[in-house]
């Protein structure tokens, strides 16, 4: 009998800085729409907030499908006069980052702490 699939939640939030799409659990083909429409209304979001981070600490899987869709948020927000932050620690989503070479083009951090930190550069 194959397992139920994992759901996703996706809860976007504002600090003084910066707009936060946090992620948990699975994002592929069948759960990343909730997940992308809210990373695209972050970089939108008419706001003095110039950063927009894309929380992917607690993600489980993370589909190399998807991976783009942090690069397109990521011209998304340039346009828009905006910074893209990924916070991805060791562990699956990072991994898809890395192999369909996202990690290259957008700034990945370890946490959420120094993703969210303003002079901090990727320690990646």
């Amino acid at each position: 009998m194959p397992h139920p699939r994992e759901q996703l939640s996706v809860t976007t939030r504002g600090t003084r800085s910066a707009v936060v799409v946090s992620a948990v659990g699975r994002i592929d083909m069948t759960t990343e729409r909730p997940w992308r429409e809210q990373v695209e209304d972050a970089c939108s979001e008419n706001t003095v907030k110039r950063l927009v981070v894309v929380d992917l600490v607690q993600v489980t899987f993370l589909s190399v499908g998807a991976a783009p869709l942090v690069v397109r948020a990521h011209y998304h927000c340039l346009h828009r006069g905006k910074v893209l932050r990924v916070a991805a620690p060791l562990g699956p989503a990072l991994h898809t980052l890395q192999v369909t070479g996202v990690r290259d083009l957008v700034a990945v951090y370890r946490d959420l702490d120094a993703a969210l930190e303003p002079g901090t550069l990727s320690p990646w």
